[in-house]
C-alpha cells in the first residue's frame, strides 16, 4: 500500500511539472512583439502625446495630437532653438527601442499652419523640416541620424539625410521635387550589427503594398554615424534653421514600430 501511494505521489508531481513547462514564457517573441505593437501610435483624437521620452521640451512647446496627428506648430527660432546640426539639439518625441528593429513613420513631413495637410511653399530658401531621429540613449550627447522631409534651402521639397556624431554632422539630401507634397513615408531598419538602413517611399495612403526606396541607393546617410548601443531613442523632430519659412507644422499621421 505504501509503494501504491508513492508512486501515486510521484506521479502526480510530474502532472504538475509537465503543465508548468506548458506556460508560455514571458520573454518569447509573441510578447516582444506584443510590446512593440503597443509602441506604435496612430495620435488620435486631441491632446498630448502620449507615453514618449521629450528632449528638450522648451525647444518647441506646442507638440501634441490634433485631428489624429502628430501636430507640430514652429512659430519661433530665435537662436536657432529647434535646430539639429553639430551640437545643437531641438525638440525631440521619442520612443526606447533595443535592435534590431523597423520604424516606419506615414505621411510624415510638413505643412502650414491653416493646413498641416497643404506644404508651405518654397520663398528665400527656407530650412523646414519634420522627420524620425535616431538618437544614442544618453540625450544629451550630440550624436544621432536623422531623415527629415521638407524644404532644404535652395533644395525644395526634398529628404535630407544627417549623421551627427559626438557635435560633428554631415548632411546630403535625395534632390530637388523627389516630395512634390511635402510629405513622405520613412522607414529605418535597425541592423542586428547596430547600423541603420533607411527607405522612404511618396505617401501610402491605401492598404496596397509599400513601394520602399533605399536612401540615395545605399540606405546609408552621409558621413560618420554615431556608434549605436543596444538601445536609442527613435522619435520624431520638427526643425528650423533661421527664421525664414517660419512658422509652419510639422506633421505625421502614425508610426509603425515592428
Amino acid at each position: 500500500m505504501k509503494n501504491l501511494n508513492l508512486l501515486l505521489i510521484l506521479s502526480f508531481l510530474l502532472f504538475v511539472e509537465a503543465c508548468d513547462s506548458d506556460e508560455p514564457d514571458s520573454n518569447t517573441g509573441d510578447e516582444n512583439t506584443k510590446e512593440l505593437s503597443q509602441l506604435s501610435d496612430d495620435f488620435s483624437g486631441d491632446g498630448a502625446l502620449i507615453d514618449y521620452v521629450t528632449n528638450n521640451a522648451s525647444a518647441l512647446p506646442d507638440v501634441s495630437r490634433k485631428n489624429g496627428r502628430y501636430h507640430a506648430n514652429l512659430t519661433s527660432n530665435t537662436n536657432n532653438i529647434t535646430l539639429h546640426y553639430h551640437e545643437d539639439q531641438g525638440r525631440l518625441d521619442a520612443k526606447k527601442l533595443s535592435f534590431p528593429f523597423e520604424f516606419i513613420a506615414r505621411n510624415i513631413g510638413i505643412g502650414t499652419q491653416e493646413d498641416s495637410q497643404t506644404a508651405p511653399t518654397s520663398v528665400n530658401s527656407p530650412y523646414n523640416f519634420c522627420g524620425v531621429q535616431v538618437h544614442v540613449l544618453n540625450l544629451e550627447t550630440p550624436s544621432s541620424s536623422h531623415v527629415v522631409v521638407g524644404h532644404r534651402g535652395p533644395t525644395a521639397f526634398t529628404i535630407e539625410g544627417k549623421n551627427t556624431s559626438n557635435g560633428s554632422s554631415s548632411v546630403n539630401d535625395i534632390g530637388a521635387n523627389t516630395v512634390p507634397d511635402g510629405r513622405a513615408d520613412i522607414r529605418i531598419v535597425g541592423n542586428e550589427d547596430h547600423t541603420i538602413t533607411v527607405y522612404w517611399q511618396t505617401p501610402n495612403s491605401t492598404s496596397g503594398e509599400d513601394d520602399w526606396t533605399l536612401y540615395n541607393g545605399t540606405g546609408d546617410l552621409p558621413g560618420t554615424a554615431p556608434i549605436f548601443e543596444d538601445e536609442v531613442y527613435v522619435g520624431l523632430i520638427t526643425y528650423a534653421f533661421e527664421l525664414t519659412g517660419v512658422p509652419f507644422v510639422g506633421t505625421c499621421d502614425g508610426i509603425e514600430i515592428k
